[in-house]
């Protein structure tokens, strides 16, 4: 709802609410998938104990593993958001606006509207939505609300906002505004996923061995088998998750070089908090993997209670929770400059260029491969802070082009326009389109291998252990790390041994890596795609129009990421290219 804006002097006011009802129907599914899957692994096809050919197995209808979400699952998540804003445009001076405003947002705890909500307090301890259900684990209680986490009230949003002409060619503008949301999570991060709620068949046949031939499944008989509850994992919110919340600065000055061509500089940056990331809360520390280790390992009998992992009670020493929380971070400051014509003789385009930075020390849901956040979670769920750096989308400089040129041939144009009807016809009214894509390297990370045997259970890969910078030269595709003797990474056993001259080596045992997120960078990107087209008008109000697109025309091969992992013998190696061939399409239609 919104209340129409009014006025009252040199104030224009708007004020409004919003009242929205969510709802998630879905089928809690986990990994498997609502429509089944059959695994062939080739075991039956092999010898006994040895792999044969999956495809085998296939063709023979020799089934070795099946998974099935059961309806059983369906769950349906609420939530109401409401919100209510109020702002005030005042004309402070002839030449100086003011904008002035807030907005205030609940967003309601989600629940589910059968209570298959579960929860896990630190400790173990794991709470239920109503009422405790059946297959719940034993010393479950239930959540004090229905939720089985705590709403947040603080969800503020100011706005300011100013735009100020201080010469008649110049004006300068700027504003700061906050903006809260509430993520939306994977099912599998929700509350609903974690046992018993989670139902599936997800079984595995008896595999050949030397006395016997074993016992696949069927593809007739396979979804037959029994539905079992998912209680290897559970999903945690902390009581106090909250929304996002993001900060957004803006300074930008343009000015009108001539009537048709302007000139904009400026600055915008993000600051976020509360963003989502993701853990293993049940993560050793390196002291206490080391410890379990010199005992037996995870399968010991009576660990010391110092040892312990946090929800040892629930899952053992080696299960994992997979906990959802809201203490990720991100800033984004960027200058940007934009040159703008307008038409002019034929002639119009934009050419931009931005140097900018983002930092975070989360990826997000999901990882980026081959760049800088590999894994799911931090490397070190006990030191967040250790994965900060640039983030996987940070593109230092880019520069983007795209611009419309009305060739002058034809009647009423600077050349032919004098031509008969036919030429005109055929020659005149074309025009030419170029947009260009230039962008500077993504961050890669160095990686290493898993020594630290913290049960991170590779939501979080292991960094390497970084001792200097690496000193690039001779790059090559086969070798994008370059030739110095730097680039040539310390991989001595045990680890964590530094030759005076590598950047990179191996963490030692039961340690995290040095190194930070993102320090180094792939290649960058090229591309630059024409158009030609023209209207032809045959009769009346009928057009047919002729368009010819060349994508990367000038088949500027951008490649991918370098092998990143110290321990590959490709380490540093480019196999794949990012940029399309060049390729022409030519398109006709018509208008009548």
């Amino acid at each position: 709802m919104t209340i129409s804006p009014g006025k009252k002097g040199r104030h224009y006011f708007s004020i409004g609410g919003q009242a929205t009802r969510y709802q998630q129907n879905y089928l809690n599914a986990g990994n498997v998938g609502f429509l089944g899957q059959f695994g062939y692994t080739g075991q039956y096809t092999g010898n006994a104990g040895g792999n044969g050919y999956g495809p085998a197995d296939f063709v023979l209808g020799l089934v070795q593993n099946v998974s099935l979400a059961s309806p059983l699952g369906l769950v349906g998540n609420r939530q109401w958001r409401v919100a209510g804003y109020f702002q005030d445009d005042f004309k402070f001076t002839p030449r100086l606006t003011l904008n002035l405003g807030i907005r205030y947002e609940y967003d309601q705890p989600w629940y589910e509207q059968n209570d298959k909500t579960a929860n896990v307090l630190p400790g173990g301890i794991v709470e239920y939505a109503g009422r405790v259900p059946a297959g719940a684990i034993a010393g479950a209680k239930v959540c004090p609300t229905r939720a089985c986490y705590n709403g947040n009230y603080d969800q503020f949003m100011p706005r300011v906002g100013f735009a100020y002409q201080a010469m008649d060619k110049l004006v300068i503008r700027g504003g700061y505004g906050g903006t809260s949301f509430f993520e939306g999570y994977s099912f599998n991060q929700r509350l609903t996923s974690s046992p018993p709620f989670s139902l599936a068949i997800n079984s595995s046949a008896t595999v050949p061995s030397p006395g016997s031939g074993g016992s696949p499944f069927t593809v007739a008989d396979a979804f037959s088998q029994p539905l079992g509850i998912n209680n290897s994992l559970y999903s945690v919110w902390p009581q106090d998750v909250q929304p996002a919340y993001i900060h957004q600065f803006t300074l930008m000055t343009e000015y009108a070089l001539t009537n048709e061509l302007s000139l904009s500089v400026g600055y915008h940056g993000q600051v976020g908090h509360h963003l989502a990331d993701y853990r293993n809360g049940n993560q050793l520390t390196p002291a206490q993997a080391l410890d379990i280790s010199s005992i037996g390992g995870c399968g010991a009998v009576n660990i010391p209670a110092s040892d312990q992992s946090p929800y040892f009670p629930l899952v053992g020493e080696c299960g994992q929770i997979l906990i959802t929380e809201s203490q990720a971070r991100m800033t984004y400051n960027s200058g940007q400059v934009t040159l703008r014509q307008r038409t002019h003789h034929g002639l119009e385009y934009t050419l931009n260029y931005t140097y900018a930075k983002s930092l975070t020390d989360s990826s997000g849901n999901y990882s980026i491969a081959n760049t800088s956040f590999n894994g799911l979670s931090f490397q070190n769920g006990f030191d967040p802070n250790a994965d900060y750096g640039p983030s996987g989308m940070d593109v230092r400089h880019s520069l983007n082009f795209v611009g419309v040129y009305e060739i002058p041939f034809g009647r009423g144009k600077s050349y032919g326009g004098s031509a008969n009807g036919f030429v005109d016809a055929v020659f005149g009214g074309w025009k030419t389109a170029t947009s260009a894509v230039l962008y500077s390297g993504f961050p890669v990370t160095i990686f290493g291998p898993n020594n630290s045997n913290t049960n991170n259970g590779g939501w979080g890969l292991t960094r390497a252990n970084q001792y200097r910078p690496m000193i690039i030269k001779n790059q090559s595709l086969t070798d994008w790390w370059g030739t110095d003797p730097s680039a040539q990474p310390c991989l001595a056993s045990p680890g964590g041994v530094d030759n005076g001259v590598c950047a990179y080596g191996s963490a030692a045992p039961f340690s995290f890596g040095t190194a930070h997120n993102s320090t180094q960078r792939a290649p960058g990107y090229k591309q630059v795609d024409m158009s030609l087209f023209k209207d032809f008008h045959v009769w009346h109000e009928q057009v047919v129009g002729f368009r010819a697109d060349f994508f990367n025309i000038f088949n500027i091969a951008s490649y991918g990421n370098p092998d990143n992992s110290i321990t590959d013998s490709n380490f540093g190696q480019i196999t794949g290219v990012r940029s399309p061939a060049r390729q022409t399409q030519l398109s006709l239609h018509y208008i009548f």
